[in-house]
């Protein structure tokens, strides 16, 4: 009988290596999911708190250095030009927020160039648009947006204090968590240039 070397390899070697490959494979591709799922969520999360910040910046400087404040409304048409004397949210489309006061989804300023700026949180979106009609949004138009000012003044003489409250969410895809994200922003700004010119 002919007696062959013994050089290869048994099937039973062959099916070990083959089995601690494939483990080490899945522990590498599970790694590199989970770190490709961190960066997308830190993209997403940085996308959303720059927009987020874009937006409060530049409503927030627009209306401390507004020349006047010529309404607040809750449904766009209406525009109440008294932070004294707010509706009640019985007699109109406005909600109450958490701390009471009357939450609005516009608020018109005059601009020291004449000019007329209307804020509008509505549609899920914020946007400003000025007196000629141009219509800029503040945040990227796939984001959902929810926002509402708060208006206070101590007296018809007192400068207006604007709480600008904008909670922005990502939902770049519903089936992955590392695609969504959401961020609340809020900040108070004073009308410095408050009088009737």
């Amino acid at each position: 009988m002919k007696k062959y070397p013994k050089n290869g390899y048994t099937l039973v070697e062959l099916l070990a290596v083959i089995f601690v490959l494939v483990a080490v494979g899945t522990i590498i591709a599970s790694i590199l999911t989970s770190v490709l799922r961190d960066s997308n969520k830190s993209a997403t999360t940085e996308n959303v708190r720059a927009n987020g910040d874009s937006a409060i910046a530049q409503m927030s400087r627009m209306i401390t250095y507004a020349q006047k404040l010529e309404g607040i409304s809750c449904d766009g048409t209406q525009f109440y030009t008294d932070c004294t004397s707010q509706p009640t949210p019985d007699t109109s489309d406005c909600a109450l927020s958490q701390s009471g006061l009357t939450q609005y989804n516009y608020l018109q300023i005059k601009s020291f160039d004449g000019g007329i700026t209307t804020f509008a949180c509505a549609n899920s979106q914020i946007a400003s648009q000025s007196s000629t009609g141009t219509l800029d949004y503040l945040v990227d138009p796939t984001m959902d947006a929810t926002c509402y000012f708060n208006c206070s003044q101590e007296s018809a003489a007192a400068p207006a204090k604007i709480d600008i409250f904008l909670d922005l969410k990502a939902t770049i895809s519903a089936n992955f968590s590392e695609s969504q994200a959401e961020i609340p922003f809020e900040t108070s700004v004073v009308i410095r240039n408050s009088g009737n010119r």
